[in-house]
């Protein structure tokens, strides 16, 4: 198992997603990736105020245990299941 931290990045910050997780492999690091940027449509105050560009200038970067990063995943990616 590889050891994965995960950063939510905006136009001027980065934000480290509190659990740091141990995964099988990148593809389960995407996969948490993903789950992090629904949450982050689900629960962050106004963002459905956003546009789509402002939206899009988020990603949340998968960095490995020595600190490299390993995936970026733009919030594009992020397909939110309809209600």
């Amino acid at each position: 198992m590889s050891h994965y931290s995960f950063f939510v990045w905006g136009n001027r910050s980065r934000v480290k997603y509190p659990r740091t997780l141990d995964l099988p492999d990148i593809a389960a690091g995407r996969d948490i990736a993903l789950k992090i940027g629904r949450i982050f449509d689900d629960t962050v105050p106004r963002w459905d105020s956003l546009s789509a560009k402002q939206k899009n200038a988020f990603v949340v970067e998968i960095v490995n245990d020595i600190g490299q990063t390993i995936l970026m995943v733009p919030f594009r990616k992020i397909q939110v299941p309809a209600s």
